[in-house]
C-alpha cells in the first residue's frame, strides 16, 4: 500500500510527464500557446486534486490540528445508538469523453456513533466498519479531539481500536 508521500511523488512525476508531452507536442506541432494554456490547466487540477483531502477532511489533516493538542487513550463506556456505516468518496479518475466522464469513484467506509462519557455525548468516528448496537458496552482506544473546531458540542473519537465488551468484537486498525 502506497504511503501518502509515496503517492504525492508518484501523481507529481506523472503530472509533470503529462505536462512535458503536451508542452513537447505542441511544440512540434507550432501551437505553443495552446499547449501552455492546456499545461496549466492541468497543473491547476492537479494542485486541487492534492490540496483537497485538506480541505475535505479536517481530522485526517495535520492543518486542522495545529494548536490543539489531542490525547490517545482508551475508556470503557456505553454506547447510546446503533452505529452507523457510510461510504465516503475520497478519489475519482475518469476521462473526460464528450458531455459525460467515464470512470470510477473510489471510496472507504467509516462508523459514526455515540457514547456516554463524562456526563455528555462523545461522537466516535471508526475509519472502518464497525457494528455496535445501543446499550453495548464498549472499550474505544484512539485519538480525543475537542469538537468545538468542528461544530460539535463535545468531545471527538478518531478510534483505532474499538472492542465490544457485550459481544466480544473487536474492531482495530493495527
Amino acid at each position: 500500500m502506497l504511503t501518502r508521500i509515496s503517492s504525492s511523488l508518484v501523481i507529481g512525476i506523472f503530472v509533470v510527464v503529462i505536462v512535458g508531452s503536451i508542452l513537447f507536442y505542441s511544440y512540434s506541432v507550432g501551437q505553443l500557446l495552446w499547449g501552455i494554456i492546456a499545461a496549466g490547466m492541468i497543473i491547476l487540477i492537479a494542485g486541487i486534486l492534492f490540496f483537497l483531502p485538506l480541505i475535505t477532511d479536517p481530522l485526517n489533516s495535520s492543518g486542522y490540528r495545529g494548536n490543539e493538542k489531542s490525547e490517545s487513550f482508551g475508556v470503557e463506556s456505553t454506547c447510546l445508538g446503533d452505529s452507523i456505516v457510510y461510504e465516503r468518496p475520497f478519489f475519482f479518475i475518469g476521462v473526460p469523453f464528450i458531455i459525460i466522464a467515464l470512470g470510477g469513484i473510489f471510496s472507504k467506509h467509516e462508523s459514526i456513533f455515540s457514547i456516554a462519557y463524562e456526563n455528555g455525548t462523545t461522537l466516535v468516528l471508526y475509519p472502518g466498519v464497525c457494528f455496535v448496537s445501543k446499550d453495548d458496552k464498549i472499550s474505544i482506544r484512539g485519538k480525543w479531539h475537542r469538537g468545538k473546531k468542528l461544530g460539535i458540542h463535545g468531545n471527538v473519537v478518531v478510534a483505532d481500536r474499538i472492542e465490544n465488551l457485550s459481544s466480544g468484537l473487536v474492531f482495530s486498525r493495527e
